[in-house]
Order: C-alpha cells, then sequence, then structure tokens
C-alpha cells in the first residue's frame, strides 16, 4: 500500500507540473494546422505566455483534473510493479551495482598482470 501511495503522489505531482506543457504543446500543433491564422508564436515560452494573456493561467490547468483519473492509477501501478519486481528478481541498488562492477573490474585487471617472480 506504501508504494501504491507513493507512485499516486509521484503521478499526481508529475503530472501537475507538466500538464501546463503539454497545453502548450497541443496549442502549438493546433496553431500549425491552422495556416490562415496571421498569428505566428516562436516557441514554447512564446506560446507560454500568450496562452496566459489571452486566456489567463487558470486555462493551462483545464482538462487536468481528467487526467487525474488516467496517471495517477497508472503510475502508482507501474511504480509498484517495478519495485515489486525489482526486490523479487534481488536487482541490487544502483549504488551497490556499480560497487562490485568496479570491485569485479580491479579484481580481473590484477588477476591477469603477469607475475614479476
Amino acid at each position: 500500500m506504501v508504494k501504491l501511495a507513493c507512485g499516486s503522489v509521484a503521478g499526481l505531482l508529475g503530472q501537475t507540473f507538466t500538464y501546463p506543457l503539454d497545453v502548450v504543446r497541443r496549442q502549438m500543433q493546433v496553431q500549425r494546422l491552422r495556416a490562415s491564422n496571421n498569428l505566428q508564436v516562436k516557441g514554447t515560452m512564446g506560446t507560454l505566455v500568450m496562452i496566459a494573456q489571452k486566456e489567463g493561467w487558470k486555462h493551462l490547468f483545464s482538462g487536468l483534473s481528467i487526467n487525474y483519473l488516467k496517471v495517477v492509477p497508472s503510475v502508482a501501478i507501474g511504480f509498484t510493479v517495478y519495485d515489486t519486481m525489482k526486490a523479487y528478481l534481488k536487482v541490487p541498488p544502483r549504488e551497490k551495482a556499480i560497487v562490485e562492477v568496479a570491485t569485479n573490474k580491479r579484481e580481473s585487471q590484477t588477476s591477469t598482470l603477469p607475475s614479476s617472480q
């Protein structure tokens, strides 16, 4: 349950912070499709500012609550399955794996050196 809760919070926060960029991306795609539109916005920041000025900053978050219904459970399940499978397969933490690789590399290098006897 803790893993599910952590995954849910991660999905919630991640979606909240990145959703305005998704709105900007969609707006830029729509502008490209409208060839008759004389208003050309250059870049992500320009589009972000334009949306905030014309439609208000709340428009950057419109549709976010519906998106939560899709993203939060998905990230929670993915987080839980990943962590559970990592424990089941006994995959070592990244720091421990790096130390083991470095140690094995050192041992193999010293064993292949010719001894001076």
